[in-house]
């Protein structure tokens, strides 16, 4: 038998998965609090014990898929000898996350448009500030870089990732992954340079 903080688990897990795929697929605004109810089968009580609000649901539906994104990237780097290149391993890999489907219908397209991008930018650097200040900080220790704050530089990448990924989803003509990536790789190994 399931206890009561199991039941309120796998009812917070369906509002999110069913608000998930309605969100990437409908968006936002065409998404209502009774579709989101209708396919995931609970009570608007239930609903409401979760959260107060459908932004609310967004919000933690944003989180969860910004969090994942960033997880399958840290695993599907390869593991290398060098902090700076797995740096660059693992922020390749979350530009190709943010490409896909749901987590840019989520975390690219609508995360700043319905919590405002004060908001997106905050719930998402919890994860990705403290693995890119984390990754800086292995890499200076290393030797491999030198910067004035680990803080800044750390907020001057997730800065230039999220550019990229708007432009890998926006730029017309389109910028090739290639391209992108390249830009990318500079701009970490520039952390590097006059090291040395």
């Amino acid at each position: 038998m399931a206890s009561q903080a199991e039941r309120r688990a796998t009812t917070r897990a369906l509002v999110l998965d069913a608000a998930e795929a309605l969100f990437a697929e409908a968006g936002y605004e065409a998404t209502s609090t009774e579709a989101i109810l209708e396919s995931c089968g609970i009570s608007r009580g239930a609903l409401y014990h979760h959260f107060a609000t459908k932004q609310a649901v967004f919000e933690a539906v944003f989180q969860r898929v910004s969090d994942a994104a960033i997880e399958r990237a840290v695993r599907g780097a390869p593991d290398t000898d060098s902090p700076l290149e797995t740096l660059v391993q693992v922020s390749l890999r979350w530009l190709r996350e943010v490409r896909k489907p749901t987590v840019a219908a989520i975390v690219i397209e609508q995360g700043p448009q319905v919590l405002g991008w004060k908001r997106a930018r905050d719930l998402e650097a919890r994860t990705s500030l403290g693995l890119m200040m984390r990754g800086i900080a292995r890499a200076e220790r290393a030797g491999e870089v030198e910067v004035e704050s680990v803080e800044l530089a750390a907020r001057f990448l997730n800065a230039v990732l999220a550019e990229a990924a708007l432009a890998s989803l926006h730029r017309r003509p389109r910028l090739s992954n290639a391209a992108i990536e390249r830009a990318i790789r500079q701009a970490i190994e520039g952390l590097g340079r006059g090291v040395g």
